[in-house]
């Protein structure tokens, strides 16, 4: 009785080893293929032994034709599992090391859209105004330039464009000059004189110490001029600092010194 015991105990010892090794032999490979005969729930063909690829997160099987196809006619970055029937809709997502083996050519693609989406959802983005660079950032108001990672061009957040070897008082000045026989230059200069006239309202504001046009991005209500270098409080649309700078809380708003500054400052300290 104890010898069948053992045997018994010895046998299922082995069991758990071979269960045990299989998950880590799955884990170490992208795909997992499928251990016994099925139908397709795409095509509804019938498929041998190893023909079909066996999703990790549901388990759902479908042949090589079949989920590749799915995942080159995906319209977002996530590719879901096709899998469905008269009750039920699968909503697991196939995991990226799939994608890569089952369709390695259209998996930089699936890469792209999702920066794509990204980049349109993120509230506060940037675009590199390089001809068809691909480089974005998301950013605040304490940071005035973005250095392109894609084409390593560095551009002026505060007047939304790249004006190299020009500050941003030199820029806007050129702009003026240009845009009585430059269309483009007309356009742009238009712009910033109507968000000059209604700054009250607006994300921009003309600075009286350098004439230079400033832009809120985000944020809390504390800007920098890149050319004067003078702090402000962007809802009173006063020097954030007394005369001495930084520091000096004896003028300009004093947001958090005797209380908010005004009640809709979204806290400019």
């Amino acid at each position: 009785m104890a010898s069948v015991l053992e045997d018994e105990r010895r046998q299922e010892l082995l069991q758990r080893e071979e269960n045990r090794q299989a998950l880590l032999n799955a884990d170490d490979t992208n795909l997992i293929g499928n251990d016994e005969e099925f139908e397709c729930p795409i095509c509804f063909l019938d498929y041998d032994v190893g023909e079909g690829v066996t999703l990790r997160e549901c388990l759902h099987v479908f042949c090589s034709d079949c989920i590749k196809g799915h995942i080159e006619s995906s319209e977002t970055p996530e590719v879901k599992c096709p899998y469905v029937d008269d009750d039920y809709h699968c909503d697991e997502v196939m995991q990226e090391r799939e994608i890569r083996e089952i369709a390695p050519e259209f998996y930089p693609k699936l890469l792209e859209r999702g920066l794509q989406v990204a980049e349109s959802q993120a509230a506060d983005s940037y675009h590199c105004k390089t001809l068809n660079c691909r480089g974005w950032c998301t950013y605040d108001d304490h940071v005035n330039f973005f250095q392109c990672p894609v084409c390593n061009v560095r551009n002026c957040l505060t007047c939304q464009a790249i004006h190299e070897n020009q500050n941003c008082k030199e820029y806007q000045d050129d702009l003026k000059r240009k845009a009585a026989n430059d269309v483009d230059a007309r356009k742009t200069q238009d712009e910033i004189e109507a968000c000059s006239e209604t700054c009250a309202s607006s994300r921009s504001y003309e600075m009286p110490e350098c004439n230079i046009v400033i832009m809120k991005k985000t944020g809390c209500d504390w800007l920098k001029c890149s050319v004067c270098q003078t702090e402000i409080c962007w809802v009173t649309k006063q020097a954030r600092w007394g005369p001495q700078g930084p520091g000096d809380n004896s003028g300009g708003c004093k947001c958090r010194v005797q209380g908010p500054c005004h009640p809709n400052c979204g806290n400019c300290h």
